[in-house]
């Protein structure tokens, strides 16, 4: 070996892994990346709360070692809301209104709402990234892309909050639509706070910035969901038109 005695590479600093592939050591290594001795993903979790300007612009820096990349890190989220969903449809499904709904083609609905929850939400992501860029068109420190690594480490880590307060809602027997309102006044703090910390704006700038921000993306999200259900509506017309016959009925 090039490197022989060295435990990392002296150039990039990667740990060397010498051990043949195994279950085993595919098992250990993970568990030691996200939960061990690496702890990288209680440190994203941390820094993305308390300084989110050190994740993201490292990242978009090209320092993408120390913590959990966008991509992972969202994919870990939608994992863990999947879980939630599992949980809460199959031991806890009051909390999502569903012993409520006796027709099946609703209940079918409402299934599948919950199923691709996570896929669905991802849909908008681009337009929270739009809406940033929009909204930074005086302070063009980061194009759309990079707008978009912004949202996809905020949303990763509002999912996880989120699947966090599951035993609590499940305690206090709180409904699942319920905690849409305050998660809702979380993800706008969370967003300006995003703003205030990497844009080094004053609180004035950031109120300003956050409420611009919040009417952009409300029209932005009324547009998309109209254009969206009439798509999905039209499909399903022509697929299936007795389907949505059989659920206007009930």
């Amino acid at each position: 070996m090039l490197y022989h005695g060295h435990d990392y590479c002296p150039k990039c600093g990667s740990k060397w892994i010498t051990k043949r592939l195994t279950i085993n050591t595919i098992t250990r290594e993970f568990f030691d990346r996200y939960l061990g001795t690496d702890n990288v993903l209680i440190s994203t979790f941390k820094a993305l709360i308390l300084q989110p300007e050190i994740v993201i612009d490292n990242y978009i820096k090209g320092q993408r070692k120390k913590f959990v990349n966008p991509i992972n890190w969202y994919l870990i989220s939608l994992t863990l809301i999947g879980l939630q969903m599992f949980i809460l449809k199959n031991f806890f499904p009051e909390l999502l209104n569903l012993v409520d709904i006796s027709e099946t083609n609703k209940l079918e609905l409402f299934n599948y709402f919950y199923d691709y929850l996570g896929a669905l939400t991802s849909l908008f992501l681009p337009l929270y990234a739009f809406t940033g860029w929009l909204v930074f068109f005086d302070i063009r420190k980061y194009n759309f892309v990079e707008h978009l690594i912004l949202f996809v480490y905020a949303f990763g880590l509002l999912n996880m909050v989120t699947v966090i307060f599951t035993p609590l809602m499940i305690v206090l027997d709180i409904s699942y639509g319920a905690t849409s309102i305050p998660i809702s006044l979380i993800s706008v703090i969370q967003i300006g706070w995003y703003y205030k910390r990497i844009f080094k704006l004053s609180l004035g700038q950031t109120v300003l910035k956050a409420i611009i921000s919040s009417i952009i993306f409300s029209t932005l999200q009324i547009i998309f969901i109209i254009i969206t259900a009439v798509f999905v509506l039209g499909g399903i017309y022509l697929i299936n038109p007795e389907y949505l016959k059989a659920f206007k009925t009930n």
